[in-house]
């Protein structure tokens, strides 16, 4: 199978596994905004979800590293590392954070409410602080735009700096406390995850044909 066959495949399981952790969870799921009462009775009524959820976590975060390797292969030096680090970064935040609701559906009925909401608490800052790492994705992409010697299209040069705007001002998130800037919450889960997977979208785009030229190289 031809590399770039292979980076596509990857990268639409991968987005599988990222739909299938928010179906899992269903509806009505703790939030920054629930007590500690309800996320005690909604992990000890849907511990099965959140194992599901973790259980994603893990071939979401397997996924990256693959895309991470396959595409850090044919970028110049530094940004191949940069971007590395950015990309492993986020599959390391998404692993950390399935391990805390994993661990609060584990035996919950036994949880004091207000231990349980500081624990999903935790959780839910994820959402600003993962933007450390899709900043670096995201720029390590954005400057090989410029310059003389630009060795991506100009699509996927504005593409990398709206996304990584978008990533830069949902650090805001991180003083947020309800509603649309809430950690966690909608502008961190579906805003940003859809710009982001579109980014991610233009890079395979782009990367398809130079991994397999980088195949044939390697012999």
């Amino acid at each position: 199978m031809r590399s770039s066959r292979v980076l596509l495949i990857n990268i639409l399981v991968t987005f599988s596994f990222y739909v299938s952790s928010f179906v899992a969870l269903g509806n009505g799921f703790p939030t920054i905004d629930s007590g500690g009462d309800e996320v005690v009775q909604w992990f000890t009524k849907h511990g099965a979800n959140a194992r599901i959820y973790a259980w994603t976590a893990a071939f979401f975060s397997l996924g990256l590293s693959i895309f991470a390797g396959q595409v850090s292969a044919v970028l110049p030096k530094p940004h191949c590392f940069i971007f590395l680090a950015g990309v492993l970064g986020f599959a390391l935040t998404a692993q950390v954070q399935a391990w805390f609701w994993a661990g609060l559906a584990y035996h919950p009925e036994g949880l004091d409410p207000v231990t349980a909401r500081a624990l999903f608490s935790i959780t839910s800052y994820w959402g600003p602080l993962v933007n450390g790492s899709t900043t670096a994705m995201a720029v390590a992409i954005a400057a090989l735009g410029f310059g003389r010697s630009s060795i991506i299209p100009n699509w996927l040069k504005w593409l990398s700096i709206v996304f990584f705007a978008e990533q830069a001002v949902e650090t805001v998130t991180v003083f947020g406390s309800t509603g649309f800037i809430a950690p966690g919450g909608t502008m961190n889960v579906y805003l940003g995850g859809i710009i982001g997977f579109l980014w991610i979208a233009g890079v395979v785009r782009w990367a398809m044909p130079l991994v397999d030229e980088a195949a044939i190289e390697a012999g």
